[in-house]
């Protein structure tokens, strides 16, 4: 053999027997080439369930902009309710439900709509759903069922909110404000156990929700007590933000004997209430033991530009609780002429730096209210 001259090695022929032996071994390779098919199967039948739901959406979405037309034609009186009817049952639930929470507000056109799909196949279905073994099924019946008034639901929701558990009784509950039911309003303020775990927000305006109508049932529970602190504090905070000026002896009541959390409740409401001689309580009240009391009697003082305050507002400028000082002083400023030179007197000759240091903050503008 020649030096440089490579040597050939011959291939292994198909036919020889060390073939086999010679080449490879993959023992696992049917299982990975069916693990791939497996695989591509899933991946494809995700792809072809997402392009489904996106189809499903996009047809939702159409019925309800067609039935939302519907529902304007109709409350225009440019459509019938037997048209109404036949479009509403022949839409799909979601798209139906859909299309009223987008159109529906409380009014005459909302009664007259009420009437028109009163015998609606997914009403009842929702009256039914209301005893689902699903807690959120029934949640999400009431909630739909708000949205139309018929003496069968309203039935219906008068035994969910009995029933509970409170999900249930805290939709059933927004359903029947809704229908304005003093009949609900009456059984909530005597089982106020039943949304003891509600936030303090949600009981408010769940109370303010059964309108003006309401307000003499939230005054009278007020005056009697309901037997739980939490309600009667929303019933104050319900009464103030409504302004009903004939709840003010209930409120002042728990001005005075309430707890902490009640006494500051109640300041507030007397500050939204134009009635009477809700200033003297409040006058009264900067005498609380309590600062939160005292500083929110303050600032409802100066909400009511009441003259009295005059007289009561420039001791509290030396009152030990520093948020005190800052409500006594811009109650003081929102009172006029008259308090901005009560705030000049105090800036330039009390004798207690930390009311001279309050009335030039508040007179500068350094110190606004919270």
């Amino acid at each position: 053999m020649s030096r440089g001259v490579p040597v050939k090695t011959p291939l292994p022929r198909a036919d020889n027997p060390g073939v086999m032996s010679a080449l490879p071994s993959f023992p696992h390779a049917g299982a990975a080439s069916a693990l791939l098919v497996v695989a591509a199967a899933i991946a494809g039948a995700g792809w072809t369930l997402r392009a489904l739901q996106r189809r499903e959406r996009r047809r939702e979405r159409r019925e309800t902009a067609e039935l939302a037309l519907d529902l304007r034609a109709f409350l225009e009186l440019r459509l019938s309710a037997p048209a109404l009817a036949a479009a509403a049952e022949a839409a799909e639930p979601g798209a139906f439900w859909s299309a009223l929470e987008d159109l529906v507000s409380r009014g005459p056109g909302w009664l007259r709509l009420s009437r028109a799909l009163a015998d609606c196949p997914h009403v009842e279905r929702e009256r039914r759903a209301l005893r689902d073994d699903s807690l959120w099924r029934r949640e999400l019946a009431a909630r739909r069922l708000a949205l139309l008034f018929s003496p069968a639901s309203r039935r219906a929701l008068r035994d969910a909110l009995e029933e509970g558990p409170e999900l249930v009784t805290a939709a059933a509950a927004a359903a029947l404000a809704r229908y304005r039911d003093p009949a609900a309003l009456r059984w909530l303020l005597a089982h106020p156990e039943a949304l003891a775990r509600r936030p303090h927000r949600l009981r408010v305006s769940l109370l303010r929700a059964f309108g003006r109508r309401g307000l003499g049932e939230l005054a009278a529970a007020l005056q009697r007590g309901t037997g739980d602190a939490a309600m009667d504090r929303a019933l104050i905070e319900a009464l103030g933000l409504a302004g009903d000026g004939a709840a003010r002896r209930a409120v002042e009541r728990r001005l005075r004997e309430g707890d902490v959390e009640q006494r500051v409740a109640a300041a507030r409401a007397l500050g939204r209430m134009d009635a009477g001689d809700c200033a003297v309580s409040l006058v009264a009240a900067l005498q609380d033991p309590a600062w939160p009391v005292r500083a929110q009697a303050a600032r409802a003082l100066g909400e009511l530009h009441a003259d009295i305050a005059l007289l009561a507002l420039p001791a509290r400028l030396t009152d030990p609780a520093w948020w005190v000082r800052h409500h006594a002083a811009h109650a003081l400023r929102e009172l006029g002429a008259e308090g901005r030179r009560e705030l000049e007197r105090i800036a330039g000759g009390s004798p207690d730096p930390y009311a001279r240091d309050m009335a030039r903050d508040v007179l500068d503008g350094r110190c606004d209210v919270a």
